[in-house]
């Protein structure tokens, strides 16, 4: 377009005589005008394939093989959590399994505890900082699973024990968690969980 305008100019519109300067100068306002207007479509052209199809924050790295499926990120949730004394959690790669905004929410006796997974994560760490908790063990004992489309809701009983490996010693309890799936990989959107209690059992 820009070569046909020029052709124009020089061939038509252009005058000889004292205006040649003149519209040699209106040309180059117009000419850096185009490509001033060009340079900025590409730049927001490329901000916005920059986003990418995720959830639209910075991700931590993942294991495509920990979002492949339902499954998969079910066991990857647990072990990622689970951690021997003298040993550590895997809390980034817990947090590559939820989107940015996901919710926890804890019900206990006492009331209902929420959370988000930046002040979960926080939480967890500050209970290994200060010795409350030494190791963590949580393992699922079973699973019930609703899906339509690409969305899921996972009941999911669990036995856990804080820094302890004695199975009596432990506790049940029921996770409920959210899914979605992309079209590229898996989602926990939130996750609810309560532990067993006497009034309160885990059906047989």
């Amino acid at each position: 377009m820009l070569n046909n305008f020029y052709k124009i100019l020089t061939k038509k519109l252009i005058p000889r005589g004292k205006n040649f300067l003149f519209f040699v100068l209106i040309a180059c306002i117009l000419l850096f005008s185009c490509g001033s207007k060009s340079n900025n479509n590409m730049k927001v052209a490329s901000m916005d394939s920059s986003s990418g199809s995720n959830v639209g924050e910075s991700r931590p790295s993942v294991d495509q093989a920990d979002i492949s499926s339902i499954d998969a990120i079910m066991k990857a949730i647990y072990e990622s959590i689970t951690f021997r004394e003298g040993e550590e959690p895997n809390l980034e790669r817990l947090r590559s399994l939820f989107t940015p905004k996901a919710q926890f929410i804890r019900i206990t006796p006492d009331g209902i505890i929420k959370m988000d997974l930046r002040s979960f994560i926080s939480s967890f760490n500050e209970r290994i900082k200060t010795g409350a908790m030494k190791s963590f063990y949580e393992a699922e004992i079973s699973r019930k699973t609703n899906a339509f489309g690409s969305i899921a809701q996972v009941f999911s009983s669990y036995n856990k024990g804080i820094n302890t490996d004695d199975p009596n010693s432990m506790v049940r309890g029921i996770n409920s968690i959210q899914l979605f799936y992309d079209g590229q990989r898996w989602w926990m959107s939130s996750i609810l969980w309560q532990d067993e209690s006497e009034d309160n059992p885990i059906p047989k």
